[in-house]
């Protein structure tokens, strides 16, 4: 893993969910009306992204400080997982607006994919977790 860009994906990720919260909450919300529905979607999204924007920070310190770890595929994971799975969430929240067609078609399947990624970010970090020889044991 590439610690320092991984860092940097996390902190532009947490700085994005931020800015994206912001928008559902004020302007999708407040001034274009959307329904319920479209900004509880759009909270998970940055939801998801914030917890592992957060993830990514983590592993990058873990890696650093345990480096037999293998975290960097878990990284990859996670980072495909955030911009399919939340990417794909804000882009069908926001086609209320636009009402294109195609988009539904084409990003719906992403957001169980994104699911699925972080999925398997999660269960391979455990699993290296228990592989792992710690000193202190």
């Amino acid at each position: 893993m590439k610690i320092k860009s991984t860092l940097i994906f996390g902190g532009i990720a947490l700085l994005i969910a931020v800015i994206l919260g912001a928008l559902g909450a004020h302007y999708l919300r407040e001034t274009l009306a959307y329904p319920a529905l479209k900004i509880e979607s759009w909270k998970t999204g940055v939801q998801y992204q914030q917890i592992h924007g957060i993830a990514l920070i983590l592993l990058a310190i873990l890696q650093t400080q345990f480096p037999k770890l293998n975290l960097k595929t878990v990284s990859a994971l996670f980072k495909t997982g955030i911009i399919l799975f939340s990417g794909s969430i804000y882009i069908l929240a926001i086609n209320y607006s636009l009402a294109i067609d195609f988009l539904p078609k084409i990003f719906g399947p992403m957001t169980p994919l994104g699911g699925l990624f972080l999925i398997a970010g999660w269960l391979l970090f455990i699993i290296n977790l228990l592989k792992a020889k710690f000193d202190n044991e």
